[in-house]
């Protein structure tokens, strides 16, 4: 099981974690993901000057942006897929 983390804190909820958020749903639910894959929320990351706070089992995805989420995701998930 994969889980993937989104701050879901006032600083990255203004840069588009509630959309990341929904963009992740479509993404896993259009790859059959949703036994493999768990979105969970979370609060600061400390990356509010890097982008959004996203992390793959523990490790976090720097400079992570709502139009550059699922290529840095796609490597982490591609045994998955």
């Amino acid at each position: 099981m994969v889980t993937i983390e989104i701050c879901i804190g006032s600083s990255c909820f203004v840069k588009g974690s509630n959309e990341v958020v929904e963009l992740l749903k479509n993404y896993i639910a259009e790859h059959h993901l949703e036994e493999k894959v768990q979105l969970k929320g979370a609060f600061c990351m400390g990356q509010c000057t890097k982008g959004l706070g996203i992390k793959v089992n523990g490790k976090i995805l720097e400079g992570a942006t709502l139009y550059n989420v699922v290529d840095l995701l796609e490597p982490e998930l591609k045994e998955l897929l």
